[in-house]
Parts: structure tokens; sequence; C-alpha cells
């Protein structure tokens, strides 16, 4: 049995309500990087976190405390969810911290079907900061409904 958390973007499960449903879909369907793991081999979810907020001087050991309450847990692997691989420009760097700390975990770079990544951050980037005057989520972008000016999203 695998038994893996989930670590997210703190922007984009708080700011636009990111609920990780592509994510926990894929797991289900064992699709994206979840298709590495065999389909008679089950999967056990210990834990669902997200990252700390875009880093201060504490944001390494504040991600570590949050993979320290899933790794007590005889955590296997310890995926970044897609919206980390594509938004964090520090992601090597919370990698080499949390590999210091449990070298034995396992990290995998990605979670769900990867979408085009300039449209994502296109799309993540209208979320965070609208140009249009209406409430928008996470929800819309996946589901293809979410307006740019001038620039449809396909996901």
């Amino acid at each position: 049995m695998a038994r893996i958390a989930i670590l997210t973007c703190s922007n984009c499960t708080q700011e636009t309500n990111c609920a990780a449903v592509v994510c926990l879909g894929d797991l289900r369907k064992r699709r994206g990087l979840f298709a590495r793991y065999a389909k008679e081999e089950p999967l056990d979810l210990i834990g669902l976190i997200n990252c700390a907020g875009c880093p201060t001087l504490a944001a390494p050991e504040k991600i570590l405390r949050r993979v320290q309450a899933v790794a007590e847990f005889k955590l296997d692997a310890l995926h970044f969810s897609y919206c980390m691989t594509a938004l964090c420009p520090f992601i090597e760097k919370y990698q080499k911290f949390i590999n210091e700390s449990y070298p034995d975990l396992e990290i995998v770079f990605g979670t769900h079907k990867p979408i085009e990544k300039q449209e994502f951050r296109r799309g993540v980037k209208e979320l965070l900061c609208p140009t249009i005057c209406r409430p928008q989520t996470m929800t819309e972008m996946v589901k293809g409904t979410l307006e740019v000016p001038g620039k449809p999203l396909s996901f």
C-alpha cells in the first residue's frame, strides 16, 4: 500500500478557493502522476496540506512543520500538486529542505495531468489579480468558464 500526501499551493487553495478536486479525482482514478502506482496497489491518502505561503525567512521551517504533520504517519510519497510545480519558484528549495529532514520520503513533482503551464499561470494570475469585476474561482478556471479579456482559456 502506498501512503501518500499532497502539498498544495496556499495561493491556489486559499485565494482562489481550489479544493484540490482535480488532484483528488486523478488520485482516485490513477491518472496523471498517480498512474505511477500499480492498479492493484491500494493508495492511502494520509493528508492534504498546503504550503505556508510565499516565502519569508521562516517559510522552509513552516513547510517542514506541515510535512511533519503527515510524515509521522508512515508516509511513502509526498506529491507537490500541479499548482506547486507550475507556479512556485521556490519548489526546489522546499524539496531540498524536506529531503534533508526526511531523506527516505519520495517527493513527486505533480498530481494530475498537466494543463498547459502558460495558460494555467495566466488563469491563476487573473484569479489572484482580476482585470474584470466579478468574483472568480479556480472551479471556473478549471471548467473553462473564466473570462480573461482578449484571451479565451481552454483546459
